[in-house]
């Protein structure tokens, strides 16, 4: 069975350079333990940030669809969107770091 890498799906990896590409996986892969994640729109936003959507397989082997995250190079740090059931409960645990991540998601990479 041949290895699963990590790939960008769609050659913007152009628009942000081969370092900071490696970076970004790297920090996907120790976030996401995904080795078969499939990113895709990579951008930069600002002058550490880049913007992309991953795609990553469930418990079922099957890809779950693209979600958007935010990277942030300087600081070394990776967040995935959250989706809705995981916004539900400002109660639960982490509810304010996913929500952090949602707004500087929309605020970093939508609002262009």
């Amino acid at each position: 069975m041949p290895a699963l890498a990590q790939t960008v799906e769609d050659g913007s990896d152009a628009a942000i350079g081969p370092a900071n590409t490696q970076r970004v996986l790297a920090l996907i892969r120790q976030d996401l333990h995904s080795p078969d994640a499939k990113v895709t729109v990579l951008r930069r936003s600002g002058a550490s940030h880049v913007c992309g959507s991953v795609n990553v397989k469930n418990r079922d082997g099957l890809y779950t669809g693209e979600r958007g995250f935010l990277v942030d190079l300087a600081a070394g740090t990776f967040g995935r969107v959250p989706d809705g059931p995981e916004l539900l409960d400002p109660r639960s645990p982490g509810f304010a770091e996913k929500e952090a991540i949602r707004q500087n998601y929309f605020r970093l990479c939508l609002d262009e």
